[in-house]
C-alpha cells in the first residue's frame, strides 16, 4: 500500500513524507520534483508557460507515470492534486490519504519564508480563500486529517505511523 501526504503549500508535505517514508522503510516521491525532471523546469514556469489547466493535466500524468503499478511509497503530490477528479479517483485507489491540515497564519508565515512557488487558482484568490477552498475539498478526500499545529515532525510522522497500524497497513 502507498500513503499520499495532500494539504496546502506549506503543510510540511516534502518534509514529513521524507520522514515517514525512512521511518516505514518506503520510498518516496515528490510530485513537483518528477514534473520539473520531466520538463527540465520549474513548476512557475510550467505553469506560466502552459496554463492551469494543462499544467493539471500534466500533475494528473507525472502522478500516474510516478506510481503506476508501485507499491511501499510515501506521495507528495503538489496541493492543487485534489482540482481533477481523476487525480482524487486514483489517489484514492492506490493509497491511503492523510491530510496534513495547517491553519492558515501558518502557511502563510511558512510560505513568506520559502522562496516564491506555483499556487493553482492565485490568479484569481488570495491564499486565505485558497486556503479556505481546499480544505474541506482535502478533508473530504482523506482517509484521516491531522493537525499540523504545534506538532513537531516526529510526532505528526508518529501519529500517521498509528493511523497506519490501526488501518493494518503497516
Amino acid at each position: 500500500m502507498n500513503v499520499t501526504l495532500i494539504g496546502m503549500a506549506g503543510a510540511g508535505k516534502s518534509y514529513i513524507g521524507k520522514r515517514l517514508a525512512k521511518r516505514l522503510g518506503m520510498g518516496f516521491i515528490d510530485i513537483d520534483d518528477c514534473l520539473k525532471q520531466t520538463h527540465g523546469k520549474g513548476i512557475q514556469e510550467i505553469l506560466n508557460e502552459v496554463g492551469e489547466e494543462a499544467y493539471l493535466e500534466k500533475e494528473l500524468q507525472a502522478l500516474i507515470n510516478s506510481t503506476n503499478g508501485k507499491n511501499n511509497l510515501v506521495i507528495s503530490p503538489g496541493g492543487s492534486i485534489i482540482y481533477r477528479k481523476e487525480c482524487r479517483e486514483y489517489i484514492k485507489k492506490i493509497s491511503k490519504v492523510i491530510h496534513l491540515y495547517t491553519p492558515f497564519e501558518t502557511v502563510e508565515t511558512r510560505l513568506k519564508g520559502m522562496p516564491p512557488r506555483a499556487l493553482i487558482g492565485m490568479s484569481e484568490k488570495t491564499l486565505k480563500e485558497l486556503h479556505d477552498e481546499r480544505t474541506p475539498m482535502y478533508e473530504s478526500l482523506a482517509d484521516i486529517t491531522i493537525n499540523t499545529e504545534g506538532k513537531n515532525a516526529g510526532a505528526i510522522v508518529q501519529e500517521i505511523v498509528g493511523f497506519l497500524s490501526k488501518e493494518g497497513k503497516e
